[in-house]
């Protein structure tokens, strides 16, 4: 049957949703070709001079005929799923400098922020709470300063960092390491609908295909890849958060790094990045200072007047509760054990109220840490 003529777009999309293609074969069937239309229309032949199998060669003659394009295509239209292509002149400009550009992106929520300034976030699965603490405290005042956070929707910091941008006011972008169809980790479906409601879900993947461990490596460079740097937060000594900083560094991406007690297993990983090189994080001005010069009204002064301008006096209680707990964080009943009898009535009330102020973050768990 006769290939129909359609745009190169559409033949990449064809292409990137045939079973077994992946996006380095693709990538050769278009430099081979010349172009996707010119491969299609002589398929059998590239097929024979790329040393692909008879069945995939098979499959692909089939998958791009008018009688399989045309309700594909027409499928694609109707779905809340959209498609982005490297072929297109919006495709992110810092993603599409990097060694391995992802050929295709789906994706679901504000595509508007894949042009914005954005900066990733990365850490631990399972981090302590004086990680969840350094995160929320830092992911708010870069999210204040306008950057778009950048994350992969797994346990731990990558979800109190989308967690940590959108309490803020800010904007997130999740890039999953499967397709949209699929929310993984499942629960995080809220997250899921919240980032795709008020921030950016992403995945260069068709949206069927299901999370393979294998994938999730992969879509790290697409972390690193859309912002001006990386920012690991907690990450034991071999830890998939290192494969992010990894292609932050092939990329030429800045790498910040939080460092964290001696005495921690998940501080492993930040303190080797900080040994070769990387740059130390204690505040929010050592990120934002080696960013673009736009950026350079958003320091410690800046930062202060953000805080200066909320209501942070304290009373007596407060003081008390807030000097009995300390950055790396302490569960309320361990602070309810260290007050004394007559300061432990309206304990839950004043963390409440010191939540609010910013003075304190609330950690999963039952814990609270300082700001």
């Amino acid at each position: 049957m006769d290939k129909p003529k359609i745009s190169e777009r559409d033949w990449l999309y064809v292409l990137a949703m045939t079973p077994g293609l992946g996006r380095r074969t693709i990538r050769k069937i278009g430099e081979t070709a010349g172009s996707f239309q010119n491969a299609v229309d002589h398929w059998l032949m590239i097929g024979e001079e790329l040393g692909l199998s008879v069945e995939l060669v098979q499959q692909i003659d089939r998958k791009t005929n008018a009688a399989a394009v045309m309700p594909l295509l027409a499928k694609r239209e109707a779905s809340p799923i959209r498609f982005l292509c490297i072929l297109d002149e919006d495709y992110p400009s810092l993603l599409r400098q990097i060694p391995d550009p992802p050929l295709t992106l789906f994706y679901r929520g504000d595509r508007k922020l894949l042009a914005q300034v954005a900066i990733g976030v990365v850490g631990s699965r399972k981090p302590t709470p004086y990680g969840r603490a350094s995160c929320a405290y830092l992911v708010k005042e870069l999210a204040q300063a306008g950057l778009v956070i950048v994350s992969g929707l797994a346990y731990g910091i990558d979800g109190e960092a989308h967690q940590a941008a959108l309490a803020a006011g800010g904007k997130t972008i999740a890039v999953m390491g499967c397709g949209l169809n699929h929310v993984y980790p499942p629960r995080h479906r809220a997250l899921y609908e919240k980032i795709e409601s008020f921030g950016l879900l992403l995945s260069e993947y068709p949206p069927d295909t299901p999370p393979v461990p294998g994938l999730f490596p992969e879509r790290n460079r697409i972390i690193s890849g859309l912002g001006l740097g990386v920012v690991v937060v907690e990450a034991a000594e071999k830890s998939g958060s290192l494969i992010t900083a990894d292609c932050a560094l092939e990329q030429g991406r800045e790498v910040f790094a939080v460092p964290g007690p001696i005495f921690s297993l998940m501080s492993e990983g930040p303190h080797n990045l900080l040994k070769q090189g990387a740059k130390l994080v204690t505040r929010t001005s050592d990120i934002l200072e080696e960013l673009p010069l736009v950026y350079a009204g958003a320091t410690d002064t800046a930062i202060a007047d953000r805080k200066n301008s909320s209501s942070t006096t304290l009373s007596a209680e407060e003081s008390v509760i807030v000097e009995a707990i300390t950055y790396e964080g302490v569960h309320v009943d361990e602070l309810v054990q260290q007050l004394e009898p007559h300061q432990r009535k309206n304990v839950h009330q004043l963390l409440i109220q010191l939540e609010a102020k910013g003075v304190l973050a609330a950690l999963p768990g039952g814990y609270f840490a300082r700001r």
